[in-house]
């Protein structure tokens, strides 16, 4: 059975809808038996004071620039380009925006999404489903603030795993597949991978942030770090003539990361592969700890053991989500076996891929960027709609049924 996806949340919009109020609605819909249908199903909501319907889009955004309406139900099936784009102004106008269509892939819902729209309801709308959602956005609302930061820290008890790999494509992934503000902490001090990584020359590092943590204001934040290219990715590193990890006190990069914390959505960490306290500390104030391993006996033995070290020392074993890097399928070792070895289940597989990665590194590109449909960049696409705040994922599920984004480990 359909369940209405949860309402999207986006930076800087905060809509307040109150079921006392009675809202105003405005459709926008070239089909004007949809348009007329949909106006019946609103008006039977006892919170639903007056509905508009523009077949004429300019005229619709004129009225709502006019007369900012509560909700807008807009259908982009005829013009998706343009629709969006209406989207997009509305959004910023914090006017919440409903999105129609008969063309439910997975690209067209994630654009719909990243433009502004609180929610995605496939044509033709059924009743039930448009009552679920105006009474969900009338009672609740939809409110973003950035407390709701997500901490990602890559992770592995071994050199070589293609643990940076992992960090910097899937920070770039979750910035680009979100439309969200975040940032990539490098903490491998004594190397700094990631910024040659992503061909950045870095401008202000860890040191200097934390030895002006007093003066840092939240509104400067973005300035002082490295942007990559015209993204939503950030980079705080260290040089690699810099401070080592050790000689940093952890209340300061506590401080650091909560002041990181008001100002992005997303903060993928680059550990490095020796464990000390700093690095446990570390790892418990994480949201999600990917742990990266390539598919070997040995680099297997040595999860399973540091698996054991990360629970001794009070790492809760949900957080830890296992990343098979390089996999080749119908291997030798069968993932059944892995997991059972293990004892956890195999969180996600990243195929071997050896001349795109590879070509990537040396040019200082992510993987998208070197091959876009190579199946190391959509692997990496998955594991970020796996880790973002479920919006996409939960949107693409709800279709009813139709899940034509498949997420598979």
């Amino acid at each position: 059975m359909y369940s209405p996806g949860i309402l999207a949340q986006h930076s800087g919009m905060v809509y307040h809808i109150y079921m006392s109020r009675e809202l105003s609605i405005i459709i926008f819909d070239k089909n004007n038996i949809s348009a007329e249908l949909t106006d019946i199903y609103l008006k039977e909501l006892e919170c639903v004071k007056s509905v508009k319907i523009y077949t004429d889009y300019v005229k619709g955004c004129e009225s709502c620039a006019a007369q900012p309406p509560d909700i807008v139900l807009l259908d982009i099936t005829e013009n998706m380009e343009f629709g969006l784009d209406i989207t997009s102004k509305l959004s910023k106008s914090k006017i919440p925006v409903i999105i129609t269509s008969l063309n439910t892939n997975a690209s067209t819902i994630i654009k719909a999404l990243r433009c502004g729209a609180v929610e995605f309801l496939a044509k033709p709308v059924l009743k039930n489903e448009l009552h679920s959602v105006i009474e969900k956005l009338a009672n609740n609302g939809v409110e973003q603030h950035n407390k709701e930061c997500r901490i990602i820290t890559v992770f592995s008890g071994k050199g070589g795993s293609g643990k940076t790999t992992t960090a910097v494509n899937l920070a770039l992934e979750l910035a680009r597949l979100t439309g969200k503000k975040t940032v990539l902490a490098d903490m491998n001090f004594c190397m700094g991978e990631a910024a040659s990584f992503l061909n950045i020359k870095t401008s202000f590092n860890f040191s200097r942030m934390i030895e002006n943590i007093d003066n840092i204001k939240q509104d400067m934040l973005s300035d002082m770090l490295d942007r990559y290219s015209d993204t939503n990715l950030y980079l705080l590193s260290e040089s690699v003539t810099g401070q080592l990890l050790s000689s940093i006190a952890f209340n300061h990069l506590l401080r650091l990361v909560k002041i990181l914390k008001d100002s992005f959505s997303y903060i993928v960490i680059d550990l490095p592969t020796a464990a000390d306290d700093k690095v446990f500390k570390t790892l418990k104030i994480s949201d999600y700890i990917l742990y990266v391993t390539p598919v070997n006996y040995s680099a297997l033995k040595n999860t399973k053991n540091s698996i054991s070290i990360l629970k001794e020392n009070g790492i809760a074993k949900e957080k830890i989500k296992i990343i098979l890097n390089r996999y080749i399928e119908n291997d030798e070792l069968i993932i059944e076996d892995i997991e059972k070895e293990l004892g956890t289940e195999i969180y996600k597989k990243i195929p071997n891929n050896y001349f795109t990665v590879i070509s990537a590194i040396n040019k200082g590109i992510s993987v998208a960027e070197e091959n876009i449909n190579s199946n190391v960049a959509e692997s990496f696409r998955e594991l970020a709609v796996m880790l973002s705040d479920n919006i996409i994922e939960n949107s693409l599920k709800n279709i009813r049924g139709r899940y034509e984004y498949q997420i598979t480990n």
